[in-house]
């Protein structure tokens, strides 16, 4: 068995239809996170779980069948210096983070914390 046995939700929006949905990542190693699963949610549910009060960082992967963003089916996202993931979007090789607005190009993330919740 696992020794990490641990799982969160970690909160990403779609830069295609500007909504939110929930990434749920298991915890391989120290620090490692496998992304698993998403599914569409709505910010006020996912506050009231709890899915913004918890941070994660380190290596990032995704499982072979990860299926994406619910929304445009994007399995890559992209983490903003503010702490929140969106999908990897970008018009003119340019970026907006859904959850902020910071704009910029894509470079290669450094493990640098992200904002997720418990998934008990």
């Amino acid at each position: 068995m696992n020794e990490y046995n641990e799982a969160v939700v970690v909160l990403s929006k779609c830069g295609e239809v500007h909504k939110t949905y929930g990434i749920r990542a298991e915890k391989k190693a120290a620090n490692s996170w496998l992304f698993t699963w998403a599914f569409p949610i709505k910010e006020s549910s996912a506050r009231r779980e709890g899915y913004d009060k918890t941070t994660i960082g380190g290596f990032i992967d995704r499982t072979g069948d990860y299926p994406g963003c619910p929304y445009c089916g994007q399995s890559f996202i992209v983490v903003c210096t503010c702490g929140h993931i969106s999908c990897r979007i970008e018009k003119n090789n340019i970026f907006t983070c859904e959850w902020c607005g910071a704009q910029g190009e894509i470079v290669d993330y450094s493990g640098e914390a992200i904002k997720a919740g418990n998934d008990l």
